[in-house]
């Protein structure tokens, strides 16, 4: 922010130089480790999603046919 002008750095970035981050003084603040995905998320989001809304889709099949099971899912995409 000290390197250019406050126009340009409006303009060009959308950069508010008037407006210290809170960051800026924090010594080991590093955003690649502060955005990291969390593992653990990803693991319940891929067992769940990925496996379980799957299965249960193909159940529903079984159970009630397709026109049945596109119905009781409408259903459970609502709650």
């Amino acid at each position: 922010m000290e390197e250019f002008p406050l126009g340009i750095l409006w303009d060009e970035w959308g950069i508010n130089a008037n407006t210290v981050p809170f960051t800026d003084e924090f010594p080991c603040a590093d955003i690649q480790q502060l955005i990291a995905p969390n593992i653990l998320h990803q693991l319940v989001k891929g067992t769940f999603k990925d496996h379980l809304v799957e299965w249960v889709g193909k159940y529903l099949e079984l159970e009630y046919a397709k026109a049945g099971a596109k119905e009781w899912l409408a259903d459970i995409n609502k709650w």
